[in-house]
């Protein structure tokens, strides 16, 4: 007991700090401690060194290199919200663990799910042009007010706040509606032997123009074309990551 209480007393006189907390430097006040620097040096020396194997010069360089990155994420941490760190956080661990997390969502998601979750990027990308007025915005947020309601102080939130939300949300039901506008719904199986007839037909362009319909590609027109995809791009003064629209006319060449 007292061989302990003599550790005790030793570790407190030397400032109460295991060794590798010891603070060899610091940078407006930040600490940068000796086990900071064992970790830089075994990460950059792939284990093969710690700090204190370290010639001066090469010490120096480590602490100058560890004060940057100190001072740097103290700063930050005190400028960005703790809301928006935790979003930062989340973002990088996905990022770390990408693969991993791609097969387990693979295997939990069922397929409508994976379905829908590929739909949804789909119709926010293809929404992105749809033109939405202020009048449209400020008339979505008064029918909708009390779904905007700040759940900490029960206010409602300002419509400069979620009006990037509400532009969006406008946008994709003006795209859903314009992609029903082309569709043609049938009710039992005849629609769907119909349609699956129809798919295996070239479809009859008027002047070398085609409109592109629900479930059409890039590809499976030039198929249907007889021609590559490449020259519809070309033909359409296309780029090589444009994407096709419903209802978009597209320049084909003429059938032989």
């Amino acid at each position: 007991m007292k061989k302990i209480l003599a550790a005790i007393v030793v570790a407190l006189a030397l400032g109460g700090l295991p060794l590798s907390a010891k603070v060899i430097a610091t940078v407006n006040g930040y600490p940068i401690t000796l086990k900071d620097a064992n970790a830089f040096v075994k990460k950059a020396t792939k284990g093969r060194a710690t700090y204190n194997m370290l010639k001066k010069k090469d010490k120096d360089r480590v602490i100058k290199a560890l004060a940057a990155d100190k001072l740097i994420m103290e700063e930050a941490k005190k400028e960005v919200p703790k809301k928006d760190q935790d979003l930062i956080i989340t973002q990088a661990y996905i990022r770390m663990h990408f693969k991993e997390l791609m097969k387990k969502a693979k295997k939990s998601l069922s397929a409508r799910q994976k379905a829908m979750a590929i739909a949804d990027v789909w119709v926010r990308k293809h929404a992105m042009d749809i033109e939405v007025s202020d009048e449209e915005i400020q008339k979505a947020y008064d029918k909708n007010k009390k779904f905007f309601k700040n759940k900490k102080t029960g206010k409602i939130v300002p419509l400069e706040k979620v009006k990037p939300i509400i532009a969006m949300q406008l946008k994709q039901k003006k795209f859903v509606e314009q992609l029903m506008k082309e569709a043609k719904i049938e009710k039992g199986s005849k629609g769907l032997k119909k349609s699956a007839a129809t798919a295996s037909k070239a479809p009859e362009g008027k002047s070398g123009i085609y409109v592109v319909k629900s479930g059409d590609s890039l590809s499976k027109i030039a198929k249907q074309y007889k021609t590559s995809v490449a020259t519809l791009r070309k033909l359409n003064n296309m780029g090589d990551k444009a994407m096709i629209k419903v209802g978009q006319k597209l320049k084909v060449p003429s059938k032989q």
